[in-house]
């Protein structure tokens, strides 16, 4: 009987609670500025970010919002030249717009300033798959970021954003097994920094009304 009262109990006071999430779906598109970190003289490429989302508004504060992303990225490495380690032949490598296109999932958190102002920051993980590149060299298939950000919502669901998102995984697949065994690679694409996903995000939203 003390049980069924505590259930009881915790159930009318979650109800106010629960009556108060909203559940909107939404669209995300905008522009990348990408690069890769510990990359001598590399600039940033422009590509397109999108995304399909489900929000939930948990609170006047805090909304939590999963997201489907498609995200354009890559760097413009410029040229440079390399002894091949197997025949000593120097390699002539043209590195211009390099691009890598992910798709992934990320996780968005949103905590608003005030409930009446539209005004927001942004946080939150995402994984990223690797489904194409134009590389030479093999890119890693997945990688895992965090991002974080700022944004302002108006009244009638639309929004704008800007973020940035880092990567942690070495976009070089396959390359310690190089670098650690017989052969070192001597350039400045194989040397022992990470090379890391850097990317701008800027972006339109909206969300649908339910």
């Amino acid at each position: 009987m003390k049980n069924l009262i505590l259930t009881i109990t915790f159930i009318a006071f979650s109800l106010p609670t629960f009556s108060q999430v909203k559940v909107r779906p939404g669209l995300r598109m905008g522009l990348n500025a990408s690069n890769i970190t510990n990359h001598y003289n590399s600039e940033r490429v422009l590509g397109i970010n999108g995304a399909v989302f489900v929000n939930l508004h948990l609170s006047r504060f805090y909304e939590l919002q999963p997201e489907m992303t498609y995200s354009n990225q890559g760097f413009n490495g410029g040229n440079y030249t390399y002894v091949d380690p197997y025949y000593g032949d120097i390699i002539h490598v043209n590195e211009d717009d390099i691009s890598t296109h992910y798709f992934g999932i990320a996780i968005a958190n949103k905590f608003f300033v005030s409930p009446k102002i539209g005004l927001h920051f942004i946080i939150g993980p995402s994984l990223d798959i690797n489904i194409s590149d134009n590389s030479r060299g093999d890119i890693t298939p997945a990688d895992i970021s965090f991002f974080g950000g700022i944004g302002y919502e108006f009244p009638m669901g639309l929004g704008i954003e800007a973020r940035y998102k880092q990567g942690f995984v070495d976009v070089r697949d396959g390359y310690y097994d190089d670098y650690y065994g017989d052969y070192n690679y001597d350039n400045e694409y194989y040397n022992g920094n990470n090379k890391l996903n850097s990317v701008f995000q800027f972006s339109v939203y909206y969300k649908f009304g339910m």
